[in-house]
């Protein structure tokens, strides 16, 4: 999977950009300033219909514009595919091979991409929500019932607090009740199925990566007792109906998919308390390689992975191991000069690309 064109206006601080491009690995130059985040920003936007730096995609559109345009050719399968994104301040408007589509799950969905940026560090030491985010963002790419499950928990989620904060009947709150169980079921089977699959690889590249005898282990902790003999709805929603009145006194949810986490252990020792530096850095970068195994497992090749800056927040071994698990197409940023990437990666020349953009018409970017 890779992208071939890439297009977009009045994107950020990009006027205007277009590029051609090929399956291959990209480092993204220019000074300060000239938007290179942006740039595999506009890559993640086009392909999956979100973006990793904000929840309101208005932000994107240039100061001073009414509207914001993304549009990448990607070719899967061997067929290409046009998306097309078209943000205004009170509307967006997706395009997939030039139909409608209306929400960025059906848009989205059989796109491969991952994302490393330097919030991923912080996965291990970080907020539960780095830790939940990083698995639902997988499985959301994965799996379109999941996805759908998700997407749904947090729509009723919402609608219970509500009726939590307003203090209204409690016959409408079983309603929700049920609902919410229902897809919470969906959600914890799903992701425990996800990390028993998951566990060794992440430890076997652990291994590889840091070179040390450590065991790491992922343990799943579940904000109620789980019950794995398929009665995870009834227990969930038995939960629910037991902390009615805690939750009404607090206006929120207090357990539930999203307050669970993700343990990280090495040598059965909680690796947010007692890891060094670089035994976190190697736990963050093992969970990254395997996000790009298994989504390419998935899809049946290699996913598009973008880089954003993190080379420099890792040593050589690292640089060199992350480098060697990329097959496909690949988009890095850094803040400095790298040899090992100057030599595997060429150069996309944002200054330059902004010059030639410039010299076209209209009409030619749209």
């Amino acid at each position: 999977m890779f992208v071939s064109e890439l297009n977009m206006v009045s994107f950020r601080n990009h006027r205007r950009l277009f590029v051609d491009l090929e399956p291959k690995m990209y480092r993204i130059i220019g000074p300060n300033g000239t938007g290179k985040t942006n740039f595999l920003e506009a890559i993640y936007l086009a392909m999956t219909g979100r973006s990793f730096k904000t929840a309101s995609l208005k932000e994107v559109i240039a100061f001073g514009e009414e509207s914001a345009f993304v549009a990448a050719t990607v070719v899967m399968d061997d067929f290409a595919r046009d998306m097309e994104i078209t943000v205004k301040k009170d509307k967006r408007r997706f395009l997939r091979d030039h139909n409608p589509v209306k929400n960025t799950s059906a848009y989205g969905r059989g796109m491969g991409v991952v994302l490393f940026e330097p919030g991923h560090l912080q996965m291990v030491q970080g907020a539960p929500s780095r830790r939940r985010a990083f698995i639902d963002d997988m499985l959301r790419m994965l799996s379109p019932a999941y996805d759908d499950a998700y997407t749904s928990y947090y729509h009723v989620l919402y609608q219970r607090n509500v009726v939590l904060r307003n203090l209204r009947d409690m016959d409408l709150l079983d309603v929700y009740d049920r609902s919410l169980a229902n897809y919470a079921a969906v959600i914890l089977r799903e992701r425990l199925k996800f990390l028993k699959r998951m566990a060794a690889s992440v430890s076997t590249y652990y291994e590889a990566i840091a070179g040390e005898g450590e065991g790491l282990e992922l343990r799943y902790k579940a904000s109620f007792p789980v019950v794995l003999d398929g009665e995870l709805e009834t227990a969930f929603y038995e939960s629910l109906k037991a902390r009615r009145e805690t939750d009404r006194e607090r206006g929120r949810t207090s357990i539930g998919p999203h307050l669970d986490d993700l343990s990280f252990l090495l040598n059965g020792e909680e690796a947010k308390k007692f890891a060094s530096t670089g035994q976190i850095r190697s736990i963050v970068l093992a969970m990254k390689c395997m996000e790009i195994d298994r989504i390419g497992e998935q899809l049946g090749e290699a996913p598009v992975v973008l880089l954003d800056d993190v080379m420099s927040e890792l040593d050589e071994k690292r640089r060199r191991m992350l480098l060697s698990m990329i097959r496909g197409q690949c988009f890095i940023t850094a803040a400095e000069p790298m040899e090992a990437l100057e030599e595997a990666a060429e150069a996309i020349d944002l200054i330059e690309l902004k010059k030639s953009a410039d010299d076209l018409r209209e009409e030619d970017l749209w």
